[in-house]
């Protein structure tokens, strides 16, 4: 979780789950890099408006979160 607030853009709602939610400034885009790298998140955008542009991510292995911020940082 550390890794993924500290990228810029990016706001982590604290949690206590084995998911972050984080709100991001496109949601459908960093999630479509997300699937084109084979990492699959839950994009809640449009489920509800308090959900605009938030991805939630479950918690992985070390070196599935070091995919996902590799990514993340591309984005």
């Amino acid at each position: 979780m550390t890794a993924l607030a500290r990228l810029s853009r990016v706001r982590v709602f604290p949690t206590q789950a084995n998911f972050v939610l984080a709100r991001v400034p496109d949601a459908n885009a960093w999630f479509a890099a997300l699937r084109d790298a084979k990492i699959l998140v839950k994009n809640l955008d449009g489920a509800h408006p308090l959900l605009a542009s938030c991805l939630r991510i479950t918690v992985g292995t070390p070196a599935e979160n070091d995919a996902l911020i590799g990514v993340l940082e591309r984005c």
